[in-house]
């Protein structure tokens, strides 16, 4: 059975136990106000109101009632039938051997009584038992692909608001930098130490710095906008990623190794394998078209006419048997039915193909995304390290005058995307680590469990 919630507990991947030891004590304290949503509650969120996922349960619920229907069939039909009828009948010349009859009457009749039919061999019924019950398993499995993308939605939303409140941090620290150079270089202008076209500069770039800023604040708007569709519900303020996180990557660090999980637990890949299930026994049941079928049939019923030819009187009548059906001729339908089926399953054979290809193209993706996202994180470390050092020297150097202002505000500009750019990594990081786990049909709860237990209730600085 598939349940519609938050699904097992297991260990993550991305992260291990060296990353908790990573986390501030900050981290451990209750986030100040009530307001503050992290993972694990938005996850909660959007698997109890996102529409979407409210109708992916309303059809697998669907689905789990073909399996009754079909074992319905199987089972004896029973039913009750009355007809009333007000008769007015006239008849005229010989009847039934008896000569110049003339005889008119209006009378009552009941009609009453109830049928009993029992398959005892259809092979249609049999085989759509089979295909209902596969049915059932591919729903679950359509479900629980469902849920996957949902929660990697998710993760991919809130680490876009993450990403987003980091940009206007920055776009907000890079534009008070670059104010304070321009307002140095007005300074140095006065006392004839730098020119006008350094003045224009200076102002031209504070300029560009204000833009950008208001560009972050509009994108961080539409990140939380895209948050919120998922759950309907608003969110004023999210944790944050500690700034000292430690990162692992995914283990095993072999790639076929998630190439055969996914190859055996890929949700999507699954279902399309019983969807080929179920069109081979649909072709196996088009062939059992011409087979013959045998039904046990009973009938009791009883009839009060109040006049009529025949007079009044009361009938009686019960019976059982059996009915034996073999089709000879039905213009060609059989044969088509089955060309049909036959094309429908190399169908479903070519499109399980096709997913199967998908699933392993992007098990290697996500993989190599996963890997070298570790260490492109890294990288991008050590160039914002070299970037601030720059700046410092920078700055020293147009202290001492062996630098320009140019120079000072190609540094700060260099900074402050590298700040960006890595804090963005970090994001694209956990979020390929996770992907890779939707593939391999293991995306658990605990996995955004583990990465919610990480996260801290930080302030966001105040914006100039």
């Amino acid at each position: 059975m598939y349940k519609t919630g938050l699904r097992g507990i297991g260990l993550g991947i991305t992260l291990g136990l060296s990353a908790m030891a990573a986390v501030p004590a900050s981290a451990q304290q209750a986030a100040p106000a009530s307001g503050v949503a992290d993972l694990l509650a938005v996850s909660n969120d959007a698997l109890q109101f996102n529409p979407g996922y409210a109708a992916a349960r309303a059809e697998l619920a669907a689905a789990q009632e073909t399996v009754p229907q079909a074992v319905g069939k199987l089972l004896p039909q029973v039913g009750f039938q009355t007809q009333y009828d007000y008769v007015h009948e006239s008849v005229e010349g010989d009847y039934y051997g008896v000569a110049n009859i003339d005889r008119s009457d209006d009378f009552d009749r009941w009609v009453y009584g109830a049928k009993l039919k029992q398959a005892l061999y259809q092979p249609s019924l049999f085989i759509g038992r089979k295909q209902a019950e596969l049915k059932v398993q591919r729903a679950g499995l359509t479900f629980q692909a469902e849920q996957d993308a949902l929660l990697m939605q998710v993760v991919e939303a809130y680490f876009g608001v993450l990403a987003s409140e980091d940009a206007v941090a920055f776009a907000g620290a890079e534009m008070l930098a670059v104010g304070q150079q321009r307002d140095q270089v007005r300074a140095r202008a006065r006392a004839g130490l730098a020119t006008d076209a350094d003045t224009k500069a200076a102002t031209a770039q504070y300029e560009l710095a204000v833009a950008n800023q208001t560009d972050a604040r509009v994108a961080l708007d539409n990140a939380l906008a895209r948050l919120e569709a998922l759950t309907g519900r608003y969110y004023g303020q999210v944790k944050r990623l500690p700034l000292n996180l430690l990162l692992i990557p995914p283990q095993p660090q072999q790639e076929q190794v998630w190439i055969d999980r996914a190859r055996q637990a890929n949700p999507t890949l699954l279902a399309q394998q019983i969807a080929l299930e179920v069109a081979k026994l649909e072709y196996d049941k088009s062939r059992k078209l011409r087979w013959p079928t045998l039904d046990l049939v009973g009938q009791t019923f009883a009839l009060d006419s109040g006049g009529g030819i025949t007079g009044q009187r009361d009938e009686r009548s019960e019976r059982i048997g059996v009915v034996l059906d073999l089709p000879l001729y039905s213009g060609g339908q059989i044969s088509a039915t089955k060309r049909q089926s036959l094309a429908l399953q190399e169908r479903a054979e070519a499109l399980y193909d096709d997913a199967r290809a998908r699933v392993v193209r992007d098990t290697r993706i996500a993989y190599r995304n996963s890997s070298a996202g570790l260490q492109r994180v890294a990288a991008l470390k050590r160039a914002l390290d070299a970037a601030v050092a720059a700046e410092e020297a920078t700055r020293a150097g147009f202290d001492a005058g062996t630098r320009t202002s140019a120079d000072v505000l190609s540094a700060v500009e260099r900074r402050y995307a590298a700040e960006r750019d890595h804090s963005a990594s970090r994001y694209q990081f956990l979020t390929a680590s996770l992907r890779l786990k939707q593939l391999s049909g293991n995306l658990l709860v605990a996995d955004l469990a583990q990465i919610n237990r990480m996260l801290e209730y930080r302030p966001s600085a105040p914006q100039p």
